[in-house]
């Protein structure tokens, strides 16, 4: 693991001049944006809120401004767009790039703890040119972009097709429909693709983030160490490690693994409430997140101390397997070349029946830069 993060820290001149300031870091992402844009407009929409509880923000929107709160949306005016704007006490402001954020009362911004109000102080703190109160639902946001957007403009918006967006895609579709409605002239472009693109080269700032979550990582596994003993059980384990990853100002990147036994042949198990017995093998699968970046590591322990000889020439297997996987990784290979390099191992050892999971990546083509993203 950290090996990988060092190759990551090397390749990170990939994403262009990068400092480690997380609010120069976002505003030259904005930056790249707007030239991606050129005469055109982006717009990124925050989670709305629904409930008692706060969402988890969107990670595009997160990625751009580093703001949590939610019913927030950015619009961009590209680098050769006509600048936005903006109706003010003093008439039109121009500007480059408008954050628009929720206008709260101070009793409800006390009860669901919004930190960044709309106004200049927030703008400066957040290194954004303009903060506006943000219009409530889809419809609202598109009446407040209307006056905004010149003739014939192309706007840029994500579609936001993930399971995990059905929220934000109900403001998409009632935004969308509101503009067209009201201007014909309009052209809607979706903007996925190109964040994604942008997101997968990481700055200096989410390499480090990224560090810290796999030094969080190590830190746990090494404190859940001392509960891996007969008469333990998975839920002392997974508690250890929890423990350890919020003591060190982490939050879990995912609901951790700990599988003692039969359960351990479970790759998504999750209930961690069995004991451990002597003879046993544990596989641990957990990672800490710091700023929503995570890491993820797997690991498999003796319960009693020391491998059986079946065990270890298990283990010795499925590490060969590892490394042959590891080996095949390389600018332009596919995952299916380096699923395959792994299962040449385990055939060659009996043991490709068993290997039911996926060697996986998150992305089709393996390319020359780091490809993780916040989650």
């Amino acid at each position: 693991m950290r090996r990988i993060v060092t190759v990551l820290l090397a390749t990170a001149a990939l994403a262009g001049p990068s400092t480690r300031d997380p609010v120069a870091s976002r505003a030259q992402r904005r930056d790249r944006l707007a030239q991606h844009l050129g005469r055109d407009y982006g717009l990124v929409l925050g989670q709305p809120l629904t409930d008692i509880m706060q969402p988890r923000q969107e990670a595009h929107f997160l990625y751009l401004t580093g703001v949590d709160d939610p019913d927030a949306s950015l619009l961009v005016a590209g680098a050769q767009a006509r600048p936005l704007a903006l109706p003010s006490r003093k008439g039109k402001v121009k500007t480059r790039e408008v954050l628009f954020l929720r206008d709260a009362n101070p009793r409800f911004a006390h009860f669901f703890g919004l930190r960044y109000p709309p106004n200049a102080a927030t703008a400066e703190k957040l290194g954004v040119q303009t903060t506006r109160a943000a219009p409530r639902g889809g419809a609202g946001l598109a009446r407040a972009l209307l006056p905004l957007l010149p003739k014939r403009a192309r706007l840029h918006v994500p579609a936001y097709k993930g399971r995990d967006h059905g929220l934000v895609r109900e403001i998409r579709r009632d935004l969308v429909e509101t503009l067209l409605k009201s201007r014909r002239d309009l052209e809607i472009v979706d903007l996925h693709a190109e964040l994604s693109r942008m997101r997968s080269v990481k700055d200096a700032c989410e390499l480090d983030a990224l560090a810290r979550a796999v030094d969080v990582t190590l830190g746990a596994f090494r404190d859940a160490l001392s509960h891996i003993r007969p008469g333990s059980t998975e839920g002392a384990v997974d508690g250890a490690l929890l423990q350890g990853v919020r003591r060190r100002n982490g939050r879990p990147a995912y609901g951790f693994v700990v599988a003692a036994g039969a359960n351990a042949t479970i790759p998504h198990y999750f209930r961690n409430e069995a004991p451990l017995h002597e003879g046993d093998l544990v596989v641990i699968d957990a990672g800490a997140a710091i700023d929503r970046y995570a890491a993820d590591v797997t690991r498999t322990f003796p319960v009693s101390g020391t491998f059986t000889k079946r065990q270890r020439e298990v283990y010795t297997a499925v590490l060969e397997a590892q490394r042959a996987g590891i080996a095949a990784v390389k600018p332009g290979a596919t995952l299916q070349t380096v699923d395959a390099a792994a299962r040449r191992v385990l055939k060659k050892a009996g043991l490709s029946r068993h290997f039911i999971h996926a060697t996986s990546a998150s992305m089709s083509t393996i390319r020359d830069r780091p490809s993780c993203s916040p989650g």
